[in-house]
């Protein structure tokens, strides 16, 4: 089995961005996840997740994030490296380092590393409010849609 990096992102203040943090806590509740998962709150720093690669050298990488690409709120997308590196820097992620160029920097060292993006689109981003309703109901289904995607 391929050894997977999931890497979580977010800022647990701001409405649905903590849903990537929030998706790593439910994946580390589950009690039977595939040994080689590792699980990585990375915040709202991306970059965090970086030494890890290096260390673990896994074969694949899924980043989880709040996005906004124009979808209905709640919505859930994957999104290859390509496809992420295409976006315009602000239409993908809230954070100050883009997931664009954190794919770009995370290649440069690793070029053969599969990276993806389970999206879901945000609806609010406001300080110091809980996350709305659905970005909730994709949280709950999120190890389901995770397995799925990463099925051999």
């Amino acid at each position: 089995m391929a050894k997977v990096l999931i890497v979580g992102v977010g800022n647990r203040m701001r409405a649905d961005d903590a849903v990537g943090p929030l998706a790593i806590d439910r994946l580390k509740e589950s009690m039977d996840l595939p040994q080689d998962w590792l699980l990585l709150d990375a915040g709202e720093v991306p970059e965090n997740a970086l030494g890890l690669v290096d260390k673990e050298k896994p074969d694949r990488v899924l980043l989880i994030d709040a996005c906004d690409w124009g979808g209905q709120p709640g919505e859930v997308r994957f999104f290859t490296s390509e496809e992420i590196e295409q976006l315009p820097i602000r239409t993908i992620s809230t954070h100050g380092v883009p997931l664009s160029f954190w794919v770009k920097m995370t290649l440069v060292d690793h070029p053969d590393l599969k990276i993806e993006l389970l999206g879901i689109q945000a609806q609010s981003l406001e300080f110091n409010s809980p996350l709305t309703h659905e970005v909730t109901g994709a949280l709950e289904s999120i190890e389901e849609s995770v397995r799925k995607h990463l099925q051999p």
